[in-house]
């Protein structure tokens, strides 16, 4: 019994403890289950959160630009002097003897077309007066005897390239040349002006190969190119029916041009091939109807920086097997070399270049001009022979050395700008230190180095300055404008 009694009081003992084991587990759980979440973050309820007002600050009028660019990005050519009261005359081919050595404006029309070709060039100084304005000098009486006079002829028997030192005036006689051109012809005639041709070999156009022509198209510079000659030529083109019917495709549109209806306007207006990158035959069709026109309307081709596009043989760009590309094997330069050498005529027109004397000297102009004879050992990097060689053919381009202004037409010039407010004609302020004590005790009124003092003699001072600035200028009009303290 006592045996029994100890076994089950053991069990009971057993079972209690499984019992409290169980209520424990239970106990655990129910407390991880039931637990209350931790107390979070108290959303904030979001609303509309009003913009802090700041200051308005004013902002500068002056630009990041340099001073030849932000003189025209600020238009400072606004602020200049009226000029009406000293009533200029315009350039006119008709009245040139009459003008010589003097300060002309250019007609208003012919002013902003010129504009529009990029003929007037920023260096030039033009921001100093309201309008363009020009002093017609021998050079200009030159050009229209040996190259104006000509434009009745075919092209490829009037071809002209100007040289001469920095400053002369090579691409301001150009644009004479052009103004000149203009009213020569009433108007009717073709102005197609390159201004910067070093662009075609800089590399920094894109380029397509057309495989039916043989050469490379830039579609970027090209269609630049031709927006300039719509804009200038718009009233001749205009003029200028189409010889042949021509269809294409621009803005998913499909256009029919109609031989005697449309005009060569409305093929440059409409057809957008110019910039198409592929390969397109828009400038070779506008080409061949300026031809066919050249009877009728004499086509100026004018290139600037002629050097620049000739200095080196080959272009920035690369064929596909990483052979540099020479300029001629691109259309636009294909076409520059076919006037050149004359291989491509207008039956009336010309073909005027210019040097820029920026880049220095040029080996394969001088060669091509007959100024210089070709060093056979030349490296083509040096003297593009083949190139100078195609200069020479069908009677050759003809030189034209520019000249300084004489004194007269130095003094006629300090004269304009006197009128006009840019020169400042003065007596010029001594330094105390070179006074003598009775220029002290005299001069009351003594003043600072570099403030205005009124002239006493004006006239007198004028000729002072006209022969200083012609002695140290030998009366090259861009030292003219540095000697007197134009340029900032």
């Amino acid at each position: 019994m006592l045996r029994f009694a100890v076994a089950r009081t053991g069990v009971r003992q057993r079972v209690q403890v499984g019992s409290l084991a169980s209520s424990l587990k239970y106990l655990s759980v129910s407390a991880t289950v039931n637990a209350a979440a931790p107390a979070g973050k108290k959303k904030v309820k979001m609303g509309f959160k009003p913009k802090e007002t700041k200051e308005k600050v004013k902002k500068s009028g002056m630009t990041h630009l340099k001073f030849e660019d932000a003189v025209r990005q600020l238009k400072f050519e606004n602020l200049a002097r009226d000029l009406n009261d000293l009533q200029l005359a315009e350039l006119a081919a008709d009245k040139l003897e009459s003008i010589l050595s003097t300060v002309v404006k250019f007609n208003g029309q012919t002013d902003k077309l010129l504009k529009e070709l990029g003929s007037f060039k920023k260096a030039q100084h033009h921001e100093l007066f309201r309008n363009h304005l020009s002093l017609v000098s021998d050079n200009t009486v030159a050009i229209r005897d040996q190259f104006l006079l000509k434009l009745d002829s075919a092209s490829k028997d009037n071809r002209v390239c100007l040289l001469g030192e920095k400053g002369v005036g090579k691409s301001t006689l150009i644009a004479q040349a052009q103004a000149l051109a203009l009213s020569q012809h009433n108007g009717d005639v073709v102005l197609l002006h390159l201004d910067f041709p070093e662009r075609i070999v800089e590399g920094s156009s894109d380029y397509i190969l057309n495989r039916k022509m043989k050469k490379y198209q830039q579609p970027m510079f090209t269609k630049r190119w031709i927006k300039k000659l719509r804009a200038a030529n718009e009233a001749v083109f205009k003029k200028m029916p189409l010889t042949r019917d021509i269809s294409f495709v621009a803005k998913k549109v499909e256009h029919n041009l109609k031989k005697g209806e449309n005009t060569v306007y409305d093929f440059i207006l409409l057809n957008h091939d110019f910039g198409l990158v592929g390969p397109s035959t828009a400038f070779k069709f506008l080409v061949e109807e300026l031809k066919a026109h050249s009877e009728k309307f004499p086509v100026l081709v004018s290139i600037d920086n002629f050097n620049a596009l000739i200095a080196e043989a080959f272009t920035k760009y690369f064929h596909p097997n990483m052979v540099p590309i020479h300029f001629t094997q691109f259309e636009a330069g294909h076409f520059i070399e076919q006037l050149v050498s004359g291989e491509l005529s207008f039956a009336k027109g010309g073909v005027l270049l210019a040097e820029s004397k920026d880049l220095g000297e040029c080996k394969t102009l001088r060669v091509g001009l007959k100024l210089q004879e070709h060093d056979p050992y030349d490296k083509r990097t040096q003297c593009d022979a083949v190139f100078a060689d195609t200069m020479t053919k069908n009677g050759g381009v003809k030189p034209l050395f520019l000249k300084n202004l004489s004194k007269d037409q130095t003094r006629e010039l300090l004269l304009f700008w006197d009128k006009s407010g840019v020169l400042q004609v003065r007596d010029y302020p001594t330094k105390e230190i070179y006074k003598s004590t009775e220029e002290m005790l005299q001069d009351k009124r003594a003043r600072k180095v570099g403030e205005y003092v009124e002239c006493v003699d004006p006239q007198a001072q004028l000729e002072n300055l006209v022969q200083s600035s012609y002695m140290l200028s030998s009366g090259n009009p861009g030292s003219l404008l540095k000697i007197n303290h134009l340029v900032f």
